[in-house]
């Protein structure tokens, strides 16, 4: 994306969601949920990460995030989710560009 555009707008379904996190202890599979309703071989072009995943990336590639939130399957935040967004958010939604396009 930022080869292209100044920004970018990224969202994914958080696998460090409490509920996958969960169905990955008990049963010891991939999880499905309502925001990623597939098998783990058959999601059609995502990577699936936790937000801690995705925060390596960006410093790894030097982007700076402008904004980031989490919200549920119904695209509603909560207080829960901004104090434990990799525990309680199931979907992320980042906004970022390169550190170097600043204005």
């Amino acid at each position: 994306m930022l080869r292209i555009g100044r920004e970018g707008i990224v969202t994914f379904p958080n696998m460090g969601h409490w509920k996958c996190r969960l169905q990955i202890a008990l049963k010891g599979m991939m999880p499905k949920s309502r925001t990623l309703p597939y098998e783990w071989y058959n999601t059609p072009n995502i990577h699936m990460c936790t937000l801690k995943d995705f925060g390596f990336l960006w410093r790894t590639l030097n982007i700076e995030i402008l904004q980031c939130t989490t919200v549920d399957y119904a695209h509603r935040s909560s207080p829960g989710m901004r104090l434990l967004p990799n525990l309680l958010g199931e979907i992320a939604i980042y906004r970022f560009r390169r550190y170097h396009d600043k204005k």
